[in-house]
């Protein structure tokens, strides 16, 4: 079975993924740091924030998932704790990470996206709808 690497650099760790093809997720995860003292406290929760697990050579589903990820990142990076300004900027990135959260095979969006924000289903439909009003959402 073929396997493609991919690495990605947060601060002082290497995060490296193997991938074979027959997954979407990496069948190995290795995290490694050269410098002396970096593993002290071991690996903060910001840094794993920041891993990124994207499949070299994705199949289509695969694809619109990630997006819908990389949206749902940004959402949250607005709303880390859940108590951050409900402004347009929020808005429209709420409203793009819809979209593409739609594109995938969720059957519920609006629940899937709960998983990986600090709100509950109810604070995103009333957010969507308030994005819906403003014109960034049809």
């Amino acid at each position: 079975m073929e396997s493609t690497e991919t690495t990605q650099h947060i601060g002082p760790w290497t995060v490296r993924a193997v991938w074979t093809e027959t997954g979407p997720f990496p069948s190995e995860l290795h995290i490694t740091t050269d410098k002396p003292g970096a593993a002290e406290y071991g690996i903060s929760n910001s840094v794993l924030r920041e891993v990124k697990l994207i499949h070299p050579n994705p199949p289509e589903a695969m694809s619109a998932m990630n997006a819908a990820l990389d949206s749902l990142r940004t959402v949250r990076d607005y709303r880390s704790d859940g108590d951050g300004p409900v402004n347009d900027d929020y808005l429209k990135a709420l409203a793009a990470a819809y979209v593409a959260m739609s594109k995938t095979s969720a059957a519920d969006p609006v629940e899937r996206m709960s998983y990986f924000l600090p709100d509950e289903s109810a604070v995103i439909e009333n957010h969507l709808a308030k994005a819906r009003e403003l014109g960034f959402l049809e």
